[in-house]
């Protein structure tokens, strides 16, 4: 700063000096030159004076015939100071009279002739002998007193000339004395002006202009809360105020940006998958989440502004694009998608087998398009375990219920057979209760073997061929396996059967699945407990099944992602894996079904699935 406003302040006081020091010298000069010009015009003039004195001396003389006296005069008039020389000169030129008695007889015909038109001149001209001098030449005209001794006027116009020659040292000393005063004068204007203009470029200009000056740098350097000092109102003040407005117009703007890059960020790290943004001209990372930071074993600062290939491939040099499929080689046209699988690398070792979604997106950067790639890395390690840790709960859950309704059957045999062992070593007991006793665990025993069948048929793979599937039946079988999880839940099932069976034409354990998925939802929206709905009825030639509960209910902006792949939102807070609606929605659009959610924060859920009938079906000739 201190460096930018000397030159500043260095090109002002150069330029002011040049400014006013070539006006002083032009000035100078003009005024040398009129001032010696007016200097000899007033000397010419006073020689001329003079030179008319002398004439009348000398007309006065001539024709008193006072020859003497006129020697006398001009020798007087040659001793005054100043004045070199003093001759009458004849019209021929010749010398007649002089101050000098060695010039009398001489020629000075050029001189004689002069004058034009008979008018007096003065002129500065250099002596043979050395000097300067101004001499003042006056032509004294014939007059007719004067025509007895030198003719007509018309043919002797001039009786002579008087020559008078001043020493033009003292006048040239005058002129340089009065120029050396000007230039001592006009120096001291000049040194004051400037002093007094320098002072004041420093107060309204230097100074001000040093503050806007640090303001921008310090602004430049990153501080916006900087702002220039304003003390007037002027084009200086004004500039200041300005800056001060753009000052903290940009910081708002900043403190906008920034807090949009924070949400963008917040956003970002709350995605399960992990995300990054790729530059494409320079293979630099500009964006990524927390899980992609997690992923790697890398922080953030570790992967922005690094290259793809070294924050999940630990490489030095680009990947070989012959060797994995390198989103920024495949993806050429804006908005293609990419989907591709990947080994990325951790930190300190290990690798994971990773998915690779990737869009190429082209974005306006500050007057010209950049592109970059959007790649969502999703963990197919991590996926698997989280998809297993899922199966093994919901398995355990299943397994509870199953064990509970096993126990109570085994319980009845057990105190079946203990009694009958009792009665048959007391010999107490007949035929007839035997095969009472008898009668009850086989009982029994065929509500267990009912488990283990209810069980088998969900756990059944699909078959090539479709069967007739009873609607309530299946139902009925699923909340029975799922009675002992509601217990614990504190959720109370209520199933709702048509007088007449229900039956469509379909594999039987995906029917069952669908029903275990339903019911294990609603389970899940139900913390608190509450109640679960199951309804099958036969709506326009189609079977309606209903499975509602009145749980904490969907977000309107989830509502439409549900049957997405890997979607989950569980109200109890456990992260599922995301595929049961996804699998639920592809039976029964394989079906030839139909599925919809009606849902609404804090008002449970209802889940519709509509079926063609078998009936139908057959009538189709499907």
């Amino acid at each position: 700063m201190v460096t930018r406003v000397a030159h500043l302040s260095h090109h002002l006081l150069r330029g002011v000096l040049l400014a006013a020091g070539g006006a002083s010298l032009l000035l100078g000069v003009v005024f040398l030159g009129l001032y010696r010009q007016q200097l000899e015009n007033e000397r010419a003039e006073a020689s001329l004076h003079l030179n008319r004195m002398l004439q009348v001396t000398w007309e006065n003389a001539m024709l008193k015939r006072d020859v003497e006296g006129l020697v006398d005069i001009v020798g007087k008039l040659g001793a005054l100071p100043g004045i070199r020389d003093v001759v009458i000169l004849a019209p021929s030129g010749e010398v007649r009279f002089a101050s000098d008695a060695a010039k009398l007889g001489r020629q000075m015909a050029d001189v004689a002739q002069a004058t034009t038109a008979g008018k007096p001149l003065s002129r500065f001209e250099n002596l043979e002998s050395g000097g300067e001098v101004l001499r003042s030449i006056n032509p004294v005209p014939n007059r007719a007193p004067c025509m007895p001794c030198h003719g007509t006027i018309a043919a002797n116009p001039v009786n002579g000339v008087l020559v008078i020659d001043y020493d033009a040292a003292p006048i040239r000393d005058s002129a340089r004395r009065s120029a050396a005063l000007f230039l001592l004068a006009g120096s001291a204007v000049l040194g004051l002006t400037l002093a007094t203009l320098w002072l004041a470029l420093r107060r309204h200009v230097i100074r001000p202009l040093a503050d806007l000056d640090a303001a921008a740098r310090s602004l430049a350097t990153g501080d916006l809360s900087v702002r220039a000092v304003v003390t007037r109102d002027d084009e200086i003040g004004r500039t200041a105020d300005s800056f001060n407005r753009m000052a903290g117009h940009l910081e708002t703007q900043m403190t906008l940006m920034q807090a949009h890059e924070a949400w963008l960020q917040e956003i970002l790290d709350g995605l399960p998958d992990g995300v990054r943004v790729i530059r494409v001209a320079d293979k630099k990372v500009v964006l990524a989440n927390r899980a992609f930071c997690q992923q790697t074993g890398r922080p953030l600062e570790g992967i922005l502004d690094h290259s793809c290939h070294s924050s999940s491939h630990a490489r030095a040099e680009p990947c070989v694009a012959t060797m994995v499929i390198c989103p920024l080689v495949e993806l050429q046209e804006v908005g293609a998608t990419l989907k591709a699988s990947h080994r990325h690398q951790r930190v300190g070792g290990g690798q994971f087998p990773a998915e690779i979604n990737a869009v190429l997106v082209e974005i306006d950067r500050q007057g010209h398009r950049e592109r970059y790639i959007v790649e969502s890395v999703r963990d197919l390690g991590q996926a698997v375990q989280l998809s297993h840790e899922q199966r093994l709960s919901e398995l355990g859950l299943l397994a509870a219920g199953i064990a509970h309704e096993i126990h109570n059957p085994l319980g009845s045999v057990r105190l079946g057979v203990q009694g009958l062992a009792r009665e048959i070593r007391e010999t107490r007991i007949t035929p007839e209760q035997i095969a009472e006793y008898m009668g009850l665990i086989d009982q029994e025993i065929d509500n267990c073997i009912a488990v283990t069948r209810r069980l088998l048929l969900l756990a059944r793979p699909p078959s090539a061929s479709l069967q007739l599937v009873v609607l309530g039946e299946a139902l009925s079988d699923t909340l029975r396996l799922l009675e002992f999880d509601a217990q614990s839940r504190e959720i109370r099932q209520r199933i709702e059967l048509p007088e007449g069976q229900l039956r469509v034409l379909a594999d039987e354990a995906e029917i069952r699945m669908i029903f275990l998925n339903l019911v294990q939802n609603a389970h899940h929206a139900m913390p608190e407990g509450g109640t679960l709905t199951a309804r099958v009825s036969d709506f326009d030639g189609q079977a309606l099944i209903e499975i509602a509960d009145t749980g904490i209910g969907i977000d309107p902006e989830h509502v439409a992602r549900i049957f997405d792949p890997f979607f989950s939102r569980r109200a109890d807070g456990v992260a599922g894996t995301g595929l049961g609606l996804t699998i639920v929605r592809n039976f029964v659009d394989r079906m030839g079904g139909e599925i919809r959610v009606e849902s609404a924060p804090g008002g449970g859920t209802r889940f519709l699935i509509r079926l063609p009938l078998a009936e139908n079906a057959w009538e189709n000739g499907e």
